[in-house]
């Protein structure tokens, strides 16, 4: 289960910062708008919640909650949003369609900026405390963790700025002070060298053990490190409006590897053995940290955006309320994307719901002339969630910024521009990725049904039901006057060893339906083939990261580092 001790510590920690940080009267009493050893930082659970307030930051619809990984991402090869051109609409983000009136990017700058300066704050006076030089040996390694998770997050959020607007103001040192309230722009590059350091100094006292909760650790920050280094050594456009990556991009990348090979190093990741049993983890609030490297956590106290997620709700398929929640359904996948996938590949059928749920519960196929415009995500449909009565609208699904599988094509990608083509290792890493998605690694196969006679009686409200030793197979049949025309397969489904058994619900007789197993693909089908030049290794690893991590919030940002972003939303 996922550890919600940090989701309330969250809320308890930014109500405990509000009072060092929001008071604006200036009277000439005690300083209780700046941290000062005598009234704050007196004990570690005060650097706590004060660093804890660091990670809040991460949890507001401004940032991961929805913005960032939801808006900003849209409107690629993989998923656009529904229209949209009213003034302060997210939508005009995604379409690139940007109105001086929008509050969207405004908000999300001053709440990055929000936890950098409280990240500054714990930096500063963490080492000020005297627990930090004088403390237990306990005391004084829980200081420093925390000082580290500071500047990991100073770091992170200092990325995130760059990656979406380049060139941006910088400061190192709180605002408590008065100090570096108005900064001129700093160039990307000198901020990536301070990121990068700060991220360093956190992966050197943060903990190396698997977390029992989403704080992060010394192989999280690695990952999240080599990902900010591929981003430095990436094209990115520059001030004088032309896509350009820097003449020493290749330091980036050497950087970048580095950190890959040491969490791969580690031993202490792996794949599931399920690429659907991952989301649907992620759906019920389990926390699985061999997979997911680093989460921003949510939390729902209340039916409230608060500390709520909009995963499962904003990118969710079409969901009437009745059995599971509604949904908002703003995010669409193009059928390009879904025609893209190979014929196997059990991410397509799980991850895009051609389908939506009825108030029952039940999938209605969207496969008639131009329903394809309304498929969307399916990684986090409503039929995995808890459900819970809280969760009916926003949820508490976590969004995960980092999982292994985006370490391993990482892997791959440095490995083929460092060696100027793919070494063994390069190979090893996306075909890893590869059999996962094919399941040819694991036992049973996915499922056929053939239809045999079509009955009589049947109506619309009939249903299939799939009953087996595998997983995620769907199928819903077609009525036309009264019998069973067709029976189409929504999802193929994995692990069925043997022919699962087939029940026709709801009124009407006489169809027969037959179920049977596809041909179980190998590694030697699904593997890439050997011998493949730089540029057409580096093509396929950009397929595969769509693929593998589509609406997971990265596509967008990948395709610019790339330069593809304009020729992708052209094709």
């Amino acid at each position: 289960m996922k550890n919600t001790n940090i989701r309330k510590a969250l809320v308890v920690g930014l109500i405990g910062l509000m009072p060092l940080i929001s008071c604006k009267k200036m009277v000439e009493t005690t300083p209780y708008s700046s941290f000062t050893s005598a009234n704050y930082f007196q004990s570690v659970s005060e650097a706590y919640s004060a660093t804890l307030g660091v990670y809040e930051a991460m949890k507001s619809p401004n940032t991961y909650a929805w913005n960032i990984p939801l808006v900003y991402d849209a409107d690629t090869d993989a998923e656009f949003l529904s229209p949209g051109t009213t003034v302060n609409d997210f939508r005009e983000v995604s379409h690139y369609y940007y109105l001086a009136g929008n509050s969207m990017f405004y908000n999300t700058w001053s709440t990055l900026y929000a936890g950098i300066d409280r990240a500054n704050v714990v930096i500063e006076r963490i080492p000020q405390m005297n627990l930090y030089t004088n403390g237990s040996v306990t005391e004084k390694a829980d200081l420093n963790r925390m000082v580290g998770e500071a500047k990991f997050l100073r770091g992170f959020y200092y990325s995130e700025l760059v990656r979406l607007w380049g060139d941006v103001p910088f400061k190192t040192k709180s605002s408590v002070t008065g100090d570096e309230l108005r900064l001129p722009l700093t160039d990307r590059f000198a901020i990536y060298e301070q990121v990068i350091k700060d991220m360093q100094e956190a992966i050197a006292v943060l903990p190396a053990s698997l977390p029992t909760d989403e704080r992060i650790n010394k192989f999280g920050a690695k990952a999240i490190l080599a990902r900010v280094a591929l981003f430095a050594g990436g094209y990115s456009l520059s001030a004088n409006g032309a896509m350009q990556r820097p003449n020493d991009y290749i330091k980036y990348y050497q950087i970048a590897q580095n950190q890959v090979n040491e969490v791969i190093g580690s031993g202490l990741y792996q794949l599931n053995n399920s690429y659907s049993q991952v989301f649907k983890n992620q759906s019920q609030q389990v926390f699985e940290p061999k997979e997911s490297l680093f989460e921003v956590s949510f939390y729902t106290p209340a039916v409230t955006t608060t500390s709520s997620s909009s995963f499962g709700f904003f990118n969710a398929g079409l969901t009437a309320n009745g059995l599971y929640g509604s949904t908002l359904n703003r995010v669409f996948v193009p059928a390009s994307f879904y025609s893209s996938f190979d014929n196997g590949d059990l991410r397509r059928d799980f991850s895009i719901a051609r389908y939506s749920l009825d108030a029952n519960g039940n999938r209605v196929p969207l496969l008639t002339a131009r329903q394809d415009e309304t498929w969307t995500p399916g990684k986090w449909s409503r039929e995995y969630q808890k459900n819970s009565a809280l969760e009916r609208s926003y949820t508490n699904i976590n969004y995960v910024a980092m999982r292994y599988a985006d370490v391993l094509l990482m892997k791959a990608e440095i490995d083929n521009e460092l060696n100027n083509g793919p070494t063994i290792e390069a190979y090893d890493a996306i075909n890893t990725v590869r059999r996962r998605a094919y399941a040819t690694n694991t036992p049973g196969s996915a499922i056929t049904i053939t239809l045999g006679s079509g009955g009589s009686g049947y109506t619309a409200a009939t249903t299939i039901s799939i009953t087996g030793s595998g997983v995620d197979a769907y199928a819903v049949p077609v009525i036309t006057s009264g019998r069973i025309s067709a029976v189409t397969i929504l999802n193929a489904g994995s692990g069925y060893t043997t022919p699962p058994t087939l029940s026709i619900n709801g009124v009407g007789t006489g169809a027969v339906l037959t179920a049977g197993l596809q041909t179980k693909r190998t590694n030697a089908t699904v593997d890439l083939p050997t011998g493949l030049s730089k540029d057409a290794f580096l093509l396929r690893i950009q397929n595969e990261r769509a693929w593998e991590l589509c609406f997971e919030g990265m596509r967008r940002s990948d395709l610019i580092r790339w330069n593809l972003l304009g020729d992708k939303i052209k094709a």
